[in-house]
C-alpha cells in the first residue's frame, strides 16, 4: 500500500481507537478498516485506490473470523465474492456517509446469516468460454430450488449445474432485465437468492 494510505488508515486507527476501546464489560475494540467511516470508503473505492484494495482485505478477514467463531456456520457468504460484499457496502454508504465501516459489514453479514452454509460442501468449477466461478454443490442446489419454485426449473434439485440449470436460470435473467447468459453470476444470484 502506498505510505499516504498507510498514514491515512494508522492516523483514522489512533483517533477512533480511543473512542471504540475495550471495557469491563467485555466489549471489543474494532480494529482497521472497520473504523473508517463510509464517506471515507467511498473516496477510497471511487478512486480503486491501494486503501480500497485493504479495505477488501478486512472484509475477508472479518467474513473469516464470523466464519470460524459463529455456530454452526461454515461459510456466511454462501455465493458473495467479497467484490459484491464491498458494492453492497457502498450501496449503504452513500446513504450514510457518516456509519463506520464495522457496524455497516456487521449488520451485511447479520442479514446474510440465516442463509449460511452450515456444513461445508464441495466447490463446483464453472466456466463458458467467458466467465469463470467456483460454486459450492449446497449453492447450486439452492438455485435450482428458487428456480423450481419460481417454475422455471423442471429437474432435479442434485447440486449439478446442468444444462436444464443453465436455462432456466438465462429465463430468470431474461425476466429480470438481466444479460440471458444462464452463467450464475453474483448480481444474478444477488436477485435470485437475496432479493
Amino acid at each position: 500500500m502506498a505510505r499516504d494510505g498507510w498514514m491515512m488508515l494508522g492516523g483514522l486507527v489512533l483517533i477512533s481507537a480511543a473512542v471504540d476501546a475495550a471495557d469491563a464489560n467485555g466489549q471489543f475494540v474494532v480494529k482497521g478498516a472497520g473504523l473508517l467511516s463510509c464517506g471515507e470508503f467511498i473516496t477510497e473505492r471511487d478512486k480503486r485506490s491501494e486503501s480500497y484494495q485493504y479495505i477488501g482485505g478486512w472484509v475477508d478477514g472479518f467474513v473469516t473470523a464470523h466464519n470460524k467463531y459463529a455456530p454452526d456456520t461454515y461459510d456466511v457468504t454462501s455465493f458473495e465474492n467479497t467484490e459484491l460484499l464491498l458494492a453492497v457496502m457502498d450501496n449503504h454508504c452513500r446513504a450514510n456517509p457518516q456509519d463506520r465501516l464495522y457496524p455497516v459489514l456487521n449488520s451485511i453479514v447479520d442479514k446474510l446469516a440465516p442463509e449460511r452454509l452450515q456444513q461445508q460442501s464441495p466447490g463446483v468449477q464453472l466456466a463458458d468460454g467467458r466467465h469463470t466461478a467456483v460454486l459450492y454443490r449446497e449453492t447450486i442446489s439452492r438455485i435450482q430450488q428458487r428456480l423450481r419454485e419460481l417454475d422455471l426449473y423442471k429437474s432435479g434439485i442434485d447440486g449439478t449445474f446442468s444444462d436444464a440449470t443453465r436455462s432456466a436460470l438465462a429465463a430468470f435473467q431474461k425476466d429480470h432485465d438481466l444479460q440471458p447468459t444462464g452463467f450464475p453470476d453474483q448480481t444474478t444470484l444477488w436477485r435470485l437468492l437475496r432479493n
